[in-house]
Parts: structure tokens; C-alpha cells; sequence
């Protein structure tokens, strides 16, 4: 009898001690699980991470390689240019009905070119203003009335006219005339019948007060005549630029130059051709001056 109860009680403790084992496994379980859950949320988050890390790497890794194509296009493009010869195209007196021709044919061909504007204010002046502005192309002043008898009456009226041309351009464009074009070029003598050594002193007066004025290497000869032969202005215009590295050309895009306009074309595409580089006059540019 004892040795059954002594049984029966090791029996009894032996499932105490399975169940409390058994529990203590279940806490065990639920307690690993959560860790294990914890652990996996954790891997997960760290996986997406490290997956972002790596995109944005990849998208890194493209930037740099387009950025150093870039700068290998760029140092290639500076090369060239370096080597290539400079070509200036310069429109003077307008705008006119020429002026929209012309900035047509500067879009058809990707071609930046300088106009020195007179003042005008009807006619579309201000649209043609506009669109020089918005095509990218460079204004600059070429007195307001362009009447030699006038500007070059004397020093104080030349700085009128400047001014006026200056101020009408920026109410209608908003935009200074920051380069100028003296009107027969810096060394013309019809102003000496108005007023002796006039051009001389405008000269200076524009030198120490830094306005930049710019004259030309190339003439185009379609000021010679009310219509020049287009042919003249063509073979003109590319026999002078022949043995230049930097030309100025001068043309001139008032309501009289038919021929300019139909010469543009040609002239565009031989100096393309040629591997010219079109660029805009500005104040940095190196200036071309008769008289200085």
C-alpha cells in the first residue's frame, strides 16, 4: 500500500513536473515567437532599407555617369571652340518687316545673331523687340533717330538720342541696351560736317563712362547700295571671314535690304559648313573698335 502511494505521489509530481515543463515551453514558445516576429520585422525593415540605400546608389551611379559625359562633352565642345573660328552675324537699323524675315531664318538654322535697334515705337517695333529678346538674340543701341544731321549736332544731342533709344527699348521690353553701334561706325567723317572732332570725344566719353561699343571687321557691302546684288553680299561677307579667327559682320536688316535677307541663308549654311561658331555680342566680348 505505501508502495503504491509512493508510486502514485512520484506519478502525481512526474505530471506536475510535465505540465509546469510543458507550460514553461509554451511561455518559452510565445516568448521566442515574439522575438523571432520582432526579429523578422526588423530584417524585413533593414532589407527595404538596404534596398533604398541601393536605388538611390543606382541613381548616384547613373548621375555621376551622366555628369561625366557631360563634362567629357563639354571639354570637347571648349576644344572646338578653341580651334573653330568665331562669326558675330550684326543686323543694324531696324526693325522692320526685314527684322521678322530675318529672326525666321536665325530660328530655321538654331542661329543667334546682335541687332543694334534704332527707336521705334509703332509698326510692331515692340513685338519684333520682344521676340529678339525671347529668341535669345542680343540688342544694342544705335541711337534713336539715326539722322547724322541730328545725333552728330553735337556731343549732348548723341547722348539724347542714346538715352531715349535706351529708355523706349525698356519700356517696351523691359531690358537695358547694354552695347552700342555709333551709327557709320566709331571712325565715320560725315559726322565732321556737323561737328568737328565729334567722334573723337563720344569715343572717350564712352570709354570712361564703360559703355562698349562695337564696330566690324567684315562689311557685308549691302550698305553700298539702296539693294545689292545678293551674290556681292554673299561673296562678300565669306571672303572677308575667309583668314579671320573672330569676324564682326556688319548687315543691315532695315525695310530697303530685300537682298540681305535672301543673301542669309547661304551665308548661314557655307559658315556652318565650315564650322563656324555663331555667338552673340555682349560686354565681355572682346571689342572690335575703329577708333578707340
Amino acid at each position: 500500500m505505501i508502495k503504491f502511494k509512493s508510486r502514485a505521489l512520484i506519478n502525481a509530481v512526474l505530471i506536475a513536473a510535465l505540465i509546469a515543463a510543458a507550460a514553461a515551453c509554451t511561455v518559452l514558445f510565445i516568448f521566442f515567437r515574439g522575438q523571432v516576429a520582432e526579429l523578422s520585422d526588423k530584417l524585413a525593415k533593414s532589407q527595404a532599407y538596404s534596398a533604398k540605400v541601393e536605388s538611390e546608389l543606382d541613381k548616384l551611379r547613373e548621375s555621376y555617369d551622366s555628369l561625366k559625359d557631360e563634362y567629357a562633352k563639354l571639354e570637347q565642345t571648349k576644344a572646338e571652340e578653341k580651334n573653330a573660328k568665331v562669326v558675330y552675324l550684326t543686323f543694324d537699323d531696324g526693325p522692320s518687316e526685314n527684322t521678322v524675315k530675318i529672326l525666321d531664318i536665325l530660328e530655321q538654322y538654331n542661329v543667334k545673331a546682335t541687332f543694334f535697334i534704332i527707336g521705334k515705337e509703332g509698326g510692331g517695333a515692340a513685338e519684333i523687340y520682344r521676340r529678339i529678346i525671347s529668341d535669345g538674340h542680343a540688342a544694342g543701341n544705335h541711337t534713336y533717330s539715326h539722322e547724322y544731321n541730328e545725333i552728330y549736332a553735337s556731343e549732348d544731342r548723341f547722348w539724347e538720342e542714346y538715352r531715349k533709344n535706351d529708355e523706349t527699348f525698356f519700356e517696351l521690353t523691359g531690358r537695358h541696351l547694354e552695347i552700342m553701334r555709333f551709327p557709320g561706325g566709331s571712325n565715320n567723317t560725315v559726322s565732321e560736317r556737323y561737328c568737328r572732332g565729334i567722334m573723337k570725344r563720344l569715343t572717350k566719353t564712352a570709354q570712361q563712362q564703360d559703355i562698349i561699343y562695337f564696330d566690324w571687321n567684315v562689311s557685308s557691302l549691302d550698305a553700298v547700295k539702296e539693294r545689292q546684288d545678293k551674290n556681292v553680299i554673299i561673296n562678300s561677307v565669306l571672303s572677308g571671314v575667309k583668314d579671320k579667327k573672330t569676324s564682326i559682320i556688319l548687315m543691315h536688316d532695315n525695310k530697303t535690304k530685300t537682298t540681305t535677307v535672301e543673301a542669309l541663308p547661304t551665308i548661314i549654311e557655307e559658315l556652318k559648313r565650315q564650322g563656324c561658331i555663331f555667338k552673340t555680342l555682349n560686354k565681355d566680348t572682346e571689342p572690335i573698335q575703329f577708333l578707340k
